[in-house]
């Protein structure tokens, strides 16, 4: 399999510097954005779409059901907490 390193965050788009500090006081860590860094116009485009769509209660995938998936993706990929 092919491994992608994260991004170096002096190399991170400022854009997705404030991303990943909102990440931080939210979520407790935001290393995870610093793989999408590599194209961040792409990811721009990622995150509006899934924040609207995918960590929406509303007409799109629940947020509980999205966590679900992203643990049992974790499992799979033998990732380590």
């Amino acid at each position: 399999m092919i491994r992608m390193p994260k991004l170096p965050y002096e190399e991170v788009h400022p854009e997705l510097k404030e991303t990943m500090a909102l990440s931080d006081a939210v979520l407790g860590g935001s290393e995870w954005i610093q793989y999408f860094a590599h194209t961040p116009d792409l990811y721009r485009n990622f995150k509006k779409w899934y924040y609207e769509f995918i960590m929406a209660e509303n007409d799109g995938i629940s947020i509980r059901l999205t966590e679900l998936v992203r643990h049992k993706v974790a499992q799979h990929n033998q990732c380590k907490l």
